[in-house]
């Protein structure tokens, strides 16, 4: 796994969320509290929550980032905007109380409220997250070509081949022009299969929206990998291959992707072989 696409972690080294039951069972009264979607990629008990965990790492990473912490006067108290709001539209904030252990984390996970909630007296009410940065980089651009390095990506990733199938680079190396080729011919008919993703390089702190686009290599009907984009001046650059869970878990830190390559509600029917 390319490390480079996972959250920071910030919020594990600022707050003490709590032994992994307790973990657990925040995550899902929070799952409970927000608009129904998918938070996991099995149907198995106990959930454990995957896709949520992962979103609000990510969003700590960047509410931090933004400086859209909020605290109360007498600094014992922290919270920032999840980003989900309840069925009736209510935001909901992760709250934290000072973290009693000393030579740990300052802060205590204390849970999710509602902005309503008592707990949220005396915060002034911090914004979401926000990715929006050029707003034409989350369309792709249908008049520019795709730029492959097909060597560097299936040496990076052979894992990722290997774990659908395939073995062989000589193989592969055809499958992923053909599957190449095939995304082209449909985005040209509907630009909306390509989902954006947010990226931060570690190493430069530079952030930028790249694309996610299907792969699909056995099939014109169902993708098996997504191949993240990212535009230059004149084409896009195949960066790296991911799989759909990563995928979609790295889409859904800007919105819940709505395109059914990557439906979660599909792969749940294929919980056994994840």
């Amino acid at each position: 796994m390319n490390t480079e696409y996972k959250p920071e972690g910030f919020l594990f080294q600022d707050a003490y969320l709590g032994n992994p039951d307790q973990r657990l069972r925040k995550l899902e009264i929070l799952s409970k509290l927000a608009e129904p979607e998918p938070w996991d990629f099995t149907v198995t008990e106990p959930k454990q929550y995957q896709i949520l965990r992962n979103y609000l790492l990510y969003t700590y990473d960047r509410v931090k980032d933004e400086e859209k912490l909020s605290y109360t006067k007498d600094r014992q108290k922290m919270c920032f905007n999840t980003g989900l709001q309840t069925k009736y539209g209510e935001d909901i904030f992760a709250v934290f109380v000072k973290n009693r252990n000393a030579g740990k984390q300052e802060w205590f996970l204390h849970g999710f409220v509602k902005q309503s909630d008592n707990m949220m007296k005396g915060f002034s009410s911090p914004d979401i997250a926000d990715y929006f940065t050029t707003p034409s980089d989350f369309i792709f651009d249908r008049t520019l070509d795709i730029q492959m390095n097909y060597e560097h990506i299936i040496d990076d990733n052979i894992l990722r081949f290997k774990e659908i199938g395939y073995d062989d680079t000589g193989l592969i190396t055809t499958l992923l022009k053909g599957a190449c080729s095939t995304i082209k011919d449909k985005l040209k008919r509907n630009y909306k299969l390509a989902i954006p993703q947010f990226y931060t390089n570690k190493s430069t702190r530079e952030s930028k929206i790249q694309l996610l686009l299907p792969l699909y290599i056995a099939s014109r009907e169902e993708a098996k990998l997504a191949l993240v984009v990212e535009k230059s001046e004149n084409q896009y650059i195949g960066k790296t291959i991911l799989t759909l869970e990563w995928a979609y878990m790295n889409s859904r830190r800007i919105v819940r992707p709505e395109v059914a390559w990557l439906k979660i509600e599909k792969r749940l029917d294929k919980a056994d072989d994840l």
